[in-house]
């Protein structure tokens, strides 16, 4: 079932809205290209709100002092221990077969957000 949660111009470019559909707490996420993505709100890790956490590129490196940002890859970091989760996909950048967040269906008519629960 399709919820609104929010009008596209309240979520900043890079923001993101906590919100709670069904007693689901979920996040939304405007990416920097201007999409938007839904998430479980719960870090699968020790619990806290992935919504308290930063959105940011991901940056991995080879070697040690090796920084490479992907700019196509955004993450949402958990606030507590920095758990990375790929906002497209939820997967976890720490073991992406295993570790990952729900993700929810959005989709954008007329301006509004609709998250699909």
């Amino acid at each position: 079932m399709k919820h609104l949660v929010c009008k596209y111009d309240d979520l900043k470019s890079e923001g993101k809205k906590a919100v709670s559909i069904d007693r689901k707490a979920i996040v939304v996420v405007r990416s920097t290209s201007g999409e938007v993505y839904a998430l479980r709100d719960v870090c699968p890790h020790k619990g806290p709100c992935l919504s308290a956490g930063m959105l940011d590129v991901s940056c991995t490196g080879d070697t040690v002092g090796e920084y490479i940002f992907e700019k196509d890859k955004e993450v949402l970091r958990c606030p507590w221990h920095s758990w990375e989760f790929d906002i497209k996909t939820g997967r976890s950048l720490f073991d992406p077969d295993k570790v990952k967040v729900k993700t929810y269906e959005v989709t954008i008519e007329n301006d509004m957000v609709f998250v699909e629960v």
